[in-house]
């Protein structure tokens, strides 16, 4: 297969993204958004997790609802106010490759930087149950959805079909949730939907429900993807492990210079606030947050992508933020804390309250 093709076809779904100078700014107007996913994936509610945590502070954060990966590294790259995205390694990897053919690729390479790497997210092929399919190469000649064009999904499933050489009859762009309705009613045979497990649109399922996953079977996508594994009763209608291919969440940012004018300082600024929440308050995270936190390593390599200069800069052990003498994170006694998102926060740790929906 060649590189090449590879390219045009993925470049496909993959808008432009264009440069842009800094925007007219106010102090007062100034906010903090995360992009995530869609309403039921894993994504929102990590970025709704920061969010909780940012809040404590009194440095409100929004965890922006969008169409996923490729949407989201857009608006990191150009959108106002907006200074995180979750991206999936592969969308990464793939502007990485071929970033020296397309000028787009080159400036995001340049202007965006990693803040975190996450956890693995699953690549969930799903399908019914009685239609018997075993691997990727039963859904040639089939109806699949295959995500919404500006998202990971989309190009995962792209790419996944393209070195599996895998040609569906129809392929429908439709958001996760459309997909789960369509299938259930016979519309499509299959979906693919990449996020991590447990993901709650599939969790809010029943177990007499005649769905399943497909496998990872085959070599010849071990060279682009690892694998993970669902365990039985991730979902009710799971009764065995499958391992199924994974790629990595990647929480990015965007690199703001502090000295070119007085938008990029305050967002470098909270940049650096919000990285230094995350990083300190990893165990917490772990422990009240979404169950995919338990996976995240912080200092993981993630190949070709620097941490960005106001994640590092937060980093530095003489860091001081400015909350840390107004808001204690995590006090002792919660009943010192006049804040009631701190207090809340504070019993969420003591007391390991599960905030989930």
């Amino acid at each position: 297969m060649r590189k090449g093709h590879i390219f045009a076809l993925i470049s496909s779904i993959f808008l432009a993204v264009a440069g842009g100078a800094a925007p007219g700014f106010a102090q007062q107007d100034f906010e903090v958004n995360i992009m995530t996913g869609g309403a039921s994936g894993t994504y929102i509610q990590i970025g709704r997790d920061i969010a909780t945590l940012a809040e404590a502070t009194g440095r409100p954060v929004v965890a922006v609802e969008s169409a996923g990966s490729l949407e989201n590294l857009q608006a990191v790259r150009k959108r106002r106010l907006t200074q995180f995205g979750i991206v999936q390694s592969d969308v990464l990897d793939f502007i990485r490759a071929f970033r020296n053919e397309d000028r787009d690729m080159r400036a995001l390479v340049r202007n965006t930087r990693m803040a975190f790497p996450l956890y693995n997210e699953e690549v969930h092929i799903v399908v019914r149950k009685s239609a018997g399919y075993q691997s990727l190469a039963d859904l040639s000649g089939k109806a699949v959805a295959v995500g919404l064009p500006d998202s990971g999904t989309n190009l995962t499933t792209t790419f996944l079909f393209e070195v599996a050489h895998v040609q569906p009859q129809y392929r429908l762009y439709l958001s996760a949730k459309e997909s789960l309705d369509a299938l259930r009613a016979g519309e499509i045979d299959a979906f693919v939907y990449v996020a991590g497990a447990p993901t709650k649109l599939l969790v809010d399922t029943s177990a007499g429900d005649d769905l399943a996953l497909l496998a990872a079977t085959g070599s010849e996508l071990s060279d682009y993807y690892g694998t993970s594994t669902v365990k039985a009763g991730t979902y009710p209608w799971l009764t065995a492990d499958i391992t199924t291919y994974a790629v990595r969440a990647v929480l990015m940012t965007y690199d703001y210079d502090r000295m070119r004018n007085a938008y990029y300082a305050a967002s470098c600024d909270a940049v650096s606030e919000i990285s230094y929440l995350i990083y300190k308050n990893i165990e917490s995270l772990k422990e009240v947050g979404h169950p995919k936190w338990q996976q995240v390593d912080l200092d993981a390599d993630v190949p070709g992508w620097e941490r960005g200069q106001c994640v590092e800069d937060a980093l530095n052990g003489n860091y001081q933020p400015v909350y840390i003498n107004t808001v204690q994170l995590a006090p002792e006694d919660c009943g010192e804390l006049s804040n009631p998102i701190a207090l809340q926060l504070c019993r969420m740790r003591n007391e390991r309250i599960d905030v989930r929906p």
